[in-house]
């Protein structure tokens, strides 16, 4: 089949047009240079490749709609716990220096465009490509035909055209940003992460006899002594049994602790001391690692389950890659494995309790997902009035982002559970994010092609990545020299303020430890809802004045 033949192949078949991107934009995403790939980011290179190749290849709006709202609304239903409970601790003030930083690189922004003279549709798509936001961008078009009455395809097409053009270097510019930083702070990441208590250190067993009297009940020692552990077992007079809230243990008594080796060494100085043998190994009580597929057991604390858990005592938690320490508020999600432990006849009771399903788990409620995009959806149509007659609204990025946040963090509404198993929101979120690609690739058509023969592209490429290096640099100086913030934690927090995982990524296996996870998780929903509402905000500034 000759070029000619499939291009119009591509032009009348718009499914094979967007399997092909997709598949092509993947492929090409895992393709390494040094430490960094696009990631699933290749997806808009090629769409916008196709179309510039041959503008009739298009897709349905609908396509990129749809995809944008299921990828944010998968974000936000899984950052939706750490990002509350992290406001109640640092969080706050890490999410007022990353809304900070965003308010000051938008007036940066503001000056620079309206200095070098730049359309004001082009101007607002360059602010978005230089901050790597996709649906900060899809905002913009959506905002455009409120601050111009007949604006037409060409014109629907600048912010979409700028975006891919300031892009790349949205996400070069914050990895070099980093990477040159990092050097000239000198940065020991391993010390880092021990100052911060977060190198990777996995959970072990360990057996303490008691020699200290008058300690608190088995279930406070934890908070009494401001310890991450779990009592599994208690050994007294030779008799094994699990622990039930309000127990005490007296000297001479042998307990089983779970919790990393640091946590445990803290452990015995506070009860006692370390006894030799493998307390995994009893014939007494039995040990499982159990998947969590039951929806009557997620979305509430475990101390609310104690008594539906006769005998069965869960210790540990794996979600995804990461394991904790199991502790009266820690709430399940689908797809957990949970390790329990049960006395020998309860152990297959404890199965049945918790489901142990994969196939239950791989098979998603699509009702409370479907319910929830409504409901963000409704919330994005809300218009927000802005000064001159303008309107501002969340759109079909935000509105669902928001709306996953507020149902991520209430978990479950009577027998609804709002959550969705951890594979399968993976699943969903690549899935999401590529079909939005594809789309707003493809839409750039002709008017990318045309953008390449223009000097002008140069210099929105070049605004773009000033803009870009300065965000980067201003956030990680402050984050890092003024607020003390660990470096490898602010690298991760200008990822997520640049909402782009392919930043996280490079910084990830830079750093090698968790700082950059915490501070990504900490500001990406925040910086998502921000970038959207600030690039609002500069389209309306540039229109006004």
């Amino acid at each position: 089949m000759c070029q000619h033949e499939t291009v119009h192949l591509l032009v009348e078949n718009q499914l094979l047009a967007l399997i092909t991107i997709m598949s092509l934009g993947l492929l090409l995403g895992r393709v390494r240079i040094g430490n960094f790939r696009l990631g699933v980011a290749a997806v808009l290179f090629v769409g916008l490749g196709f179309a510039t190749i041959e503008p009739e290849i298009t897709l349905p709006p609908l396509i990129y709609i749809l995809g944008l709202s299921v990828f944010v609304y998968t974000i936000g239903l899984e950052a939706a716990p750490g990002f509350f409970e992290s406001m109640r601790t640092s969080g706050l003030r890490l999410n007022l220096f990353g809304l900070g930083m965003i308010a000051t690189i938008t007036a940066v922004s503001f000056g620079l465009v309206k200095w070098f003279g730049i359309d004001n549709p082009s101007a607002a798509g360059l602010f978005t490509g230089a901050l790597t936001n996709t649906p900060a961008m899809a905002a913009v078009v959506d905002s455009l035909p409120v601050f111009i009455n007949e604006a037409d395809d060409k014109t629907l097409e600048l912010p979409v055209v700028a975006y891919s053009l300031s892009y790349p270097l949205g996400v070069l510019g914050v990895i070099l940003s980093v990477a040159f930083l990092s050097k000239v702070f000198k940065i020991d990441h391993d010390k880092e992460a021990e100052d911060a208590g977060v190198a990777i250190q996995p959970l072990k067993t360990r057996r303490i006899r008691v020699t200290h009297e008058g300690l608190p009940s088995v279930s406070s020692m934890p908070l009494r002594f401001d310890l991450e552990i779990i009592i599994s077992r208690i050994e007294h007079r030779g008799e094994l049994f699990l622990p039930e809230p309000g127990d005490h243990v007296d000297p001479g008594d042998i307990i089983s602790v779970v919790g990393t080796e640091e946590e445990l060494e803290r452990a015995a100085a506070h009860i006692g001391e370390f006894l030799p043998g493998d307390p995994t190994h009893d014939e007494r009580l039995d040990f499982r690692r159990i998947f969590v597929s039951s929806t009557s057991l997620v979305g509430i604390p475990l101390r609310r389950l104690r008594g539906r858990l006769p005998g069965i005592l869960v210790t540990r938690v794996r979600r995804g890659d990461m394991d904790f320490v199991a502790t009266p508020d820690t709430v399940l999600q689908l797809g957990d494995r949970v390790r329990v432990v049960a006395s020998t006849d309860r152990i297959d009771q404890a199965t049945r309790i918790f489901g142990d399903s994969y196939k239950r788990i791989s098979d998603i409620n699509l009702l409370p997902l479907l319910v929830g995009m409504t409901l963000g959806v409704l919330l994005g149509m809300v218009a927000i009035p802005l000064p001159g007659g303008a309107s501002l609204k969340l759109g079909s990025a935000g509105g669902p982002l928001i709306a996953a946040l507020i149902l991520g963090a209430i978990g479950r509404t009577g027998p609804v559970v709002w959550q969705i198993p951890f594979g399968a929101n993976l699943a969903l979120r690549q899935l999401g994010i590529t079909l939005f690609l594809a789309g707003i690739g493809t839409t750039a058509g002709a008017g990318f092609g045309e953008a390449l023969k223009d000097p002008q592209s140069l210099l929105i490429i070049g605004i773009g990545a000033i803009i870009t290096v300065v965000f980067s640099l201003l956030t990680l100086i402050i984050g890092y020299k003024v607020l003390k913030i660990p470096f490898g934690q602010v690298a991760g927090m200008i990822s997520g303020l640049q909402t782009h995982p392919a930043v996280l990524t490079y910084v990830s296996d830079h750093t090698k430890n968790e700082l950059p996870s915490m501070g990504y998780t900490s500001v990406y929903p925040m910086a998502m809802v921000a970038k959207i509402v600030s690039a609002q905000v500069l389209l309306f500034l540039l229109f006004t004045f």
